[in-house]
Order: C-alpha cells, then structure tokens, then sequence
C-alpha cells in the first residue's frame, strides 16, 4: 500500500528528519538531511555511529519530519547500502537503479548543503565526507499526519498507542543537569525554552513527536509539553525518553547547534493530574504557547550529548540529575562510542548530528 498524499507533500518538501534508534540510555535521535524516493527515506551515516551500531543489532529506526504547521512521525524497518560491508552487497546490487536514483535525489535536494561543505572543506571530518558514509533507507510502516499547533492527528496507519500514561501526582525533582561541560555557546544558542523534538520508547516502539520545552534548573530536568493526543501514540510503557533541542541551519552544517537528552521520563495528562498540577504548569509556561489538552514529560537527563558544527562530545554521570544508579551507570558503559572518552569530558566523538548527511 502506497503512502497518503498528505504524507508524500511533507516527505518531499521537508527539510531535515530527526531519526531515532533505541538504545540502554534511551531513545538516540538527532537531524539529518534525507531525501524521499521510491517510497523511502534516504540518507547517509558514518560508520561508526550509534545509528550504524544499532542497525546491526536491529535494524529499524523512527522519525519526525517538519513541513510548514504540520509534522509527519513515522517508524519502519532500516537497510543499508555499504561498499565496505560485503553483507550488505547483495542488496545493493539487486536494488542498483533505485539506489542509484536515491543516490542522484538525495544529492539534488541537499545541494545547499554541500555548497556549504565546499566553502568548509578544510575543516570537514573524514567521516562526513562521501568514502566515510553508508547509505540507508527506511521502509515506512507506521506513519501518522500531526498538526501540533491544534493538537490533532490528522490521519494514521500502522500501529500506534491509543491511551496517554500518566502519573496521577506531581512532585518537583531535585537535581542538576549534567552539562557544564557543555560549551557555552551551545548553551547559548539552544536557550531555556523553545520548540524540540521529544522521542520515547513505548510498548510499539520508539515515537518521535513535536513538543514545546523548558528547562528547570532547580528540579535537574527538561520538561516537553504537548496535546494528549500527540503523547497516547507512544503508548504505555515510556520510562525512557530523548529530547532535541536545537538551532539548525538552512544550508550551512558548520553553523549547527543543538542537544541531546536522554534520560528518565514522567508522563503527565494535566486533566489526571490530581495533585501538583499548578506547579507543573509553572514549569511548562515558559514554553508557550501551549497546546489544549495539555501533556507534560518530564525527562531526568542522564547522558547530554552536544554538538557545534563539525564537534561534539557528551556529558554526564554521577552528580547528574536525580543521582546515578549502578545500572545507569552500566547502561552509560554500554553505549560508549569511544572507549577511551571520559564521561563530562569534552572529547570529539561520532555522534550523529545536524548537517548534510550526519547521522
């Protein structure tokens, strides 16, 4: 069954998706530049990546592309196409005209963007340039059509969650967000408070969907706002979330800001919020505006991954936001990208990141 329109228009006039795989720490999602051909979702990755690395184990991946007011949230299964990987040969080759025109799509849609890559090619990265990446696609199975502004699913397919959770209580959190390591330019650049991108990993898998936030010092914690309707398609059972704030670039990867947290999640439906809801909403206001049948995440960060232009580094551990367990602590060793980083150092690493064909 093909696409609906409505979802063609968004995957054809969007600019960057926010793709996400799961993972021990939670949701990993950040931008990248795609193109859509023959039904699916292109777009490149390095190699090494917690992307890359999380494909082998199990290849599927969700996201959220922007177009205007509306917003399209997808999940599908991933294949990749690597001229190193002689596992991944036999498709190519079976696929060669529809990878070649992918190939040609993706080049022509993201053509400001590599006019960006010319003008900084002396600082670009081995593993940003054509030999570093591998090729990949997404075969759309769930998909959902979001005007996040009015708080309305338009259209869905596939499966979805149909009830929010939430917790009928609630009480401020205690803790510091682990990111003074973070260069203070990004810090800058992000703000206290906009519009992000907020993933948790539900009973049907990952959800990738728009929200408002706000950070909360005083409480370690980041808090998404969003309709009801937009946070019952993740379905029961999100502990664990990750949230995109960022400031992109039209054209340029070098001048990309953002951040990635990951950490515990709290959902909340203000209408079953029996307690606590007045000071929730204080923490959301700075937010605005906010949508009718207003959802709240508060999401503990664990880990906060960073980038700016062509670096990027994560920070976290002990000290972090309501304290580290033994087995967040293990969870943060599993998902090391460099085992000779330090957590709350600011070492250079592969992650994905915002910029023509990151990920």
């Amino acid at each position: 069954m093909g696409l609906p329109a409505s979802a063609q228009a968004i995957l054809r006039q969007g600019r960057l998706c926010y793709l996400a795989v799961d993972g021990p720490l939670g949701p990993h999602v950040t931008p990248v530049v795609f193109a859509f051909h023959a039904g699916r979702v292109w777009g490149t990755t390095a190699r090494r990546t917690v992307k890359a690395r999380a494909w082998r184990r199990d290849p599927r991946a969700a996201g959220l592309i922007r177009s205007g007011p509306l917003v399209m949230s997808f999940r599908g299964s991933v294949t990749t196409y690597d001229a190193l990987d002689p596992g991944t040969w036999g498709s190519t080759l079976r696929n060669a005209p529809t990878v070649a025109g992918a190939w040609m799509r993706f080049t022509l849609k993201n053509a400001p963007f590599f006019a960006g890559y010319a003008i900084d090619a002396r600082r670009v990265p081995l593993s940003w340039t054509p030999p570093g990446r591998v090729l990949f696609s997404v075969e759309i199975e769930d998909g959902t059509i979001l005007d996040p502004v009015a708080g309305q699913v338009l259209e869905r397919w596939g499966r979805w969650g149909a009830r929010a959770a939430s917790r009928d209580a609630f009480q401020p959190s205690r803790g510091r967000i682990p990111d003074r390591a973070v260069p203070i330019e990004v810090r800058r650049a992000v703000g206290g408070a906009g519009e992000g991108v907020l993933a948790l990993a539900g009973s049907g898998g990952i959800a990738v969907l728009p929200a408002r936030w706000a950070r909360a010092d005083g409480d370690g914690a980041y808090y998404a706002a969003l309709a009801r309707r937009l946070l019952a398609l993740a379905g029961s059972g999100a502990e664990r979330a990750g949230l995109v704030v960022d400031r992109a670039s039209r054209w340029r990867a070098a001048e990309m800001r953002g951040l990635l947290i990951r950490g515990r999640a709290d959902g909340y439906v203000l209408a079953r919020v029996r307690s606590g809801r007045d000071s929730l909403i204080r923490r959301v206001r700075s937010a605005e505006p906010l949508p009718d049948e207003l959802a709240v995440v508060r999401v503990r960060p664990d880990v906060v991954a960073w980038w700016k232009g062509w670096s990027s580094g994560t920070v976290g551990g002990p000290g972090g936001s309501g304290g580290s367990s033994p087995g967040s602590r293990k969870r943060r060793g599993a998902e090391r990208a460099n085992p000779r980083k330090e957590w709350g150092s600011r070492a250079r690493t592969r992650m994905d990141r915002g910029g023509a064909g990151v990920g």
